[in-house]
């Protein structure tokens, strides 16, 4: 089990690595890029990020998006060369007040996750560009797609 110290140490240790390795993007979606979110979601100002995550060569964008509907929040891609051009929401979360979100470009490389088990868990290569997406102090996690889907891996937590 680690000690607070050590986590409080690895939490700034991969704080300062996201922040190293990542730009963060503020541009606002485009209305070609709105329009291709599922119904009743919508962009929230100033929370999107360009980058090639699914393969080299095409620019997606993510998003942080909120559901009028039921007021939950999430991340939503639009891919960039895909024939219907269809947003997906990768991942949904609740209250952002207390912790607003942030998104950043994460390069590829070898990333060590936060482990639960208190053992040290392997690193994780991660082959294409992914975002990093933190909640305030809360928790920072990259998010990553391999295998013709996303995955997540949690930072900090």
């Amino acid at each position: 089990m680690c000690t607070l110290t050590q986590q409080l140490k690895r939490a700034g240790l991969a704080a300062g690595l996201l922040l190293a390795l990542s730009s963060t993007g503020y541009a606002y979606g485009s209305e070609a890029v709105v329009k291709q979110l599922p119904p009743g979601w919508t962009p929230l100002a100033g929370l999107s990020l360009s980058g090639k995550f699914q393969q080299q060569g095409n620019v997606d964008t993510a998003l942080v998006v909120q559901n009028g509907q039921d007021g939950a929040y999430g991340l939503a891609v639009v891919p960039g060369a895909v024939a219907d051009g269809t947003a997906s929401i990768v991942k949904t979360f609740k209250d952002i007040k207390a912790n607003p979100p942030r998104l950043s470009l994460v390069q590829p490389g070898s990333y060590q996750p936060a482990c639960h088990t208190g053992n040290s868990c392997a690193p994780l290569s991660i082959a294409n560009e992914s975002i990093g997406l933190c909640f305030g102090e809360a928790s920072c996690e990259i998010i990553y797609f391999a295998d013709g889907a996303y995955h997540e891996i949690y930072l900090t937590d």
